[in-house]
């Protein structure tokens, strides 16, 4: 059985975060606390050898991982934020008044135009098979790699590796707290090209991002 150390890491906050606009598949620049964070998570990091960085394709994401140290990685489109069509750029205040106005709700995001969770979490699945697919098949008895994402993708990819936990009921809570530069840490044990375990040493912990 293949022992997989998978590390995740939310993007640094930008201008967006600050200004409660919805980013999507949009970019705005890190804040300086988002800089600044991104590279107390290098400090935390640095003398972690990983196997392989996979990274959302989009602007936040990338910086946050020079800002940790890095400059290669697998750029993957996958590891988007959802996809929140026209609503990019606009206010959250508007989005959810609209939801409500819909009677949809607004975390099932469900308004038009906007990424579904079910075709979230079917592109992150997709991530998550090729991952399982190339470490089950690997020559070393374990490994690690790190994930730099987004918050509603990170919330996806945890959900699938906790199914069958109970804090996978906790995690799909939007009072589930993910904040900027949280880091999670996963051992996952592959065989049979399933995950037949995972272990949980971070949630979404963010102790490194305290000033001592």
């Amino acid at each position: 059985m293949h022992s997989l150390h998978v590390q995740v890491v939310r993007h640094g906050q930008t201008l967006a975060n600050v200004e409660r606009l919805i980013q999507g598949h949009h970019d705005f620049p890190l804040t300086e606390m988002g800089v600044d964070n991104s590279v107390r998570t290098g400090i935390l990091l640095k003398n972690v050898t990983f196997d392989k960085i996979f990274c959302s394709d989009l602007g936040r994401t990338k910086d946050t991982l020079r800002h940790i140290g890095y400059d290669q990685a697998f750029f993957d489109k996958r590891l988007r934020e959802r996809d929140f069509g026209p609503w990019s750029g606009k206010l959250w205040s508007e989005y959810i008044d609209a939801s409500k106005n819909l009677n949809c709700g607004t975390f099932r995001h469900n308004l038009s135009g906007v990424e579904s969770n079910e075709q979230l979490t079917e592109r992150i699945k997709d991530f998550l098979t090729d991952v399982i697919n190339t470490y089950e098949n690997s020559s070393h008895d374990s490994e690690s790699i790190l994930i730099v994402s987004h918050k509603g993708t990170i919330r996806a990819l945890v959900c699938l590796l906790l199914e069958q936990s109970d804090c996978a009921r906790d995690v799909r809570s939007t009072d589930c707290q993910i904040s900027y530069n949280c880091l999670s840490h996963f051992i996952l044990k592959i065989s049979d090209g399933m995950i037949q375990n995972c272990e949980v040493l971070k949630l979404f912990d963010c102790s490194h991002l305290m000033v001592h």
